[in-house]
């Protein structure tokens, strides 16, 4: 009964979450004209099927994607439905489905069929209990069934992260804020980073700590380091039974080190660092992938130089980086 309501649930969140977009559109193009009948009086030959040879066609119909319209909405019991109303208004008393074209990702998310509309004569028309219309509406409620089923698997899939996730990457960073010199100004500086982190997720949530270092050398015998530590939190997503995603967001501490000709300053203060991470998992417990870091620190200004009100001093900085996870 539980999982019953599970879909109940899934579905009308489809229901809510599409009822704005537009519907199926259906084309006819008649041949000879007829009175309208019943839609429950009209057979359904599906592709394949067998049809009397005297059976006369009457025109074609079409039932095709509206624009945009939601999957929910163009079920394939749900297009058949929408071809046997239009085959029963236009005179017919039997569909004979010529075309189905399954949903894709890459034309339409919808059922499309082609079909033609015929006229059989009264003694070749058997409609069991079941009207043929009713058949399709009973076909798109075990469709919407599975289609509930299949977006429950996705979300307990997609929530499967591993409990405990520990990074190891190495990379290159880009100083993208200025660096003044006693002889020149820099931006845009390259130089090498690591990047240490780990993770305890419960389902999407997870949360750990982050450890980075960075290292560059500017004019002879100066060099700078940055030194990261601090908590994160993040939200990871699986793509798939092997591919992961993930954004980690962490505040901390930072260090900011000079060192010129045997003598150095370094200031620590507050800093954070984002970064995002998407990696392939080769097994159970061990995994590769790359990271982009993206890290900001404030630094006091010194006497001598002077900014603008809302110009940022401090260190600016991008990195890419790839590596290997391990999972337990």
């Amino acid at each position: 009964m539980k999982r019953q309501s599970r879909y109940v649930i899934v579905a009308a969140l489809i229901a809510l979450l599409t009822g704005c977009q537009s519907v199926p559109r259906v084309i006819a193009e008649l041949t000879e004209h007829y009175p309208a009948r019943q839609a429950d009086s009209v057979m359904v030959y599906e592709l394949g099927d067998p049809v009397p040879a005297e059976a006369k066609v009457i025109g074609t119909v079409k039932v095709t994607d509206g624009g945009m319209t939601p999957a929910y909405n163009c079920l394939y019991g749900n297009m058949v439905s929408l071809a046997v109303k239009k085959t029963a208004e236009s005179g017919g008393n039997a569909l004979r489905i010529d075309q189905h074209k399954e949903p894709s990702v890459w034309t339409s998310t919808c059922h499309r069929i082609w079909g033609s509309m015929l006229l059989l004569p009264d003694s070749l028309v058997t409609i069991d209990a079941v009207s043929a219309i009713q058949k399709a509406e009973l076909n798109q409620d075990t469709e919407l069934a599975n289609m509930a089923k299949e977006q429950i698997k996705r979300y307990e899939r997609t929530i499967n992260n591993p409990k405990n996730i520990f990074n190891a990457n190495i990379g290159y960073g880009i100083v993208t804020s200025k660096i003044v010199t006693y002889r020149q100004e820099y931006k845009n500086k390259g130089g090498f980073t690591a990047d240490l982190s780990y993770q305890h997720f419960w389902k999407l949530i997870g949360v750990g700590a982050d450890f980075n270092y960075f290292h560059t050398s500017f004019d002879k015998g100066f060099d700078l380091d940055l030194l990261y530590i601090g908590p994160n939190v993040g939200l990871g997503l699986k793509l798939g039974n092997k591919w992961r995603y993930d954004v980690i967001l962490s505040l901390g501490y930072g260090n900011y080190k000079e060192s010129q000709w045997g003598l150095s300053y370094s200031e620590g203060g507050f800093a954070g660092k984002f970064g995002m991470n998407l990696e392939y998992m080769c097994s159970k417990n061990i995994g590769i992938g790359i990271k982009i870091n993206a890290f900001s620190m404030n630094l006091k200004e010194p006497e001598e130089y002077k900014v603008n009100e809302d110009e940022f001093y401090g260190v600016r900085r991008t990195d890419l980086l790839g590596g290997i996870r391990f999972y337990f």
